[in-house]
């Protein structure tokens, strides 16, 4: 076995250690944050970045959840990126082709980016090495910082995309290799993220389920906090989403619609009475 061989084999076994490791933070998704955090740091060191952030919306826009490494400017002064930016950013894709974009953290994260690009993979991540020489315009936070190398991830959730994940580097370069095993652990954090939202809406319809529910004693309405009275229909649906189907009662058929019932009652005799013959 050669020693590219060996060096190759040493890479994936690595890999697969680091994914275990992973997996194993992110089901523990009740402590999403904990989580995150661990995730980062194992990432930061099986891709030797200087600076790793994760994004996750927080339903206006794509803070940082996360990060470790970045300049304290780039999180502090930075516009929002759902704001809009005039400043077009320009990218050099050959000696006389250009590619140029308001914002290309948004062209990820909405799947915008054009996958025929070199800087784009068919998942729609992009990358780039030597960032000084492919961005022709200035970027006062990365460039100025020393960051030659930039990788930004999708984290996606049942097909959505509901963060970023963004690495740097000074030095070491990226390979297609790792984009691609970074948007599978993309995705493994994009479940995690679901899993903890759906713990934490199904724990908080328990805790309001789980105590003194003010109702009407005559009609059977529910008194909200926001002191409004719906049906208890509507706070089931409103605490816990499932919804209802109407039907009927045999006691309240036989109260309401007493020959009915006695109809409905000698058909379901004469059935049992066939049954038995």
């Amino acid at each position: 076995m050669s020693k590219t061989q060996v060096s190759e084999l040493l890479k994936i076994l690595d890999r697969e250690i680091m994914t275990k490791k992973i997996l194993s933070e992110l089901n523990n998704y009740i402590n999403l944050k904990d989580s995150i955090i661990a995730v980062m740091k194992h990432l930061k060191q099986i891709t030797n970045c200087d600076a790793i952030g994760i994004r996750i919306y927080d339903g206006k826009d794509y803070p940082f959840y996360a990060c470790e490494g970045l300049p304290e400017m780039q999180i502090s002064e930075e516009p929002p990126l759902c704001s809009v930016n005039p400043e077009l950013k320009i990218l050099k894709l050959s000696q006389d082709e250009f590619w140029s974009t308001k914002c290309i953290c948004m062209d990820v994260i909405q799947g915008k980016a054009d996958r025929n690009i070199p800087f784009f993979t068919s998942q729609g991540s992009f990358w780039a090495n030597d960032l000084p020489s492919v961005l022709k315009t200035k970027d006062k936070h990365c460039i100025a910082a020393g960051f030659k190398s930039v990788a930004l991830i999708r984290i996606m959730a049942r097909d959505n995309c509901i963060g970023l994940i963004q690495l740097l580097c000074k030095s070491a370069p990226f390979y297609l290799d790792m984009i691609l095993y970074l948007e599978m652990v993309g995705t493994y954090i994009g479940m995690a993220i679901n899993n903890s939202l759906t713990y934490t809406r199904m724990k908080e319809a328990y805790d309001s389920m789980n105590q003194l529910i003010p109702m009407c004693s005559s009609c059977k309405k529910i008194n909200t906090e926001e002191e409004s009275w719906i049906t208890i229909e509507e706070y089931l649906f409103q605490q816990t989403g499932s919804e209802f189907t109407h039907t009927i009662c045999p006691e309240c058929i036989e109260e309401l619609y007493p020959a009915l019932y006695h109809k409905l009652k000698e058909k379901e005799n004469k059935e049992e009475a066939f049954k038995a013959v």
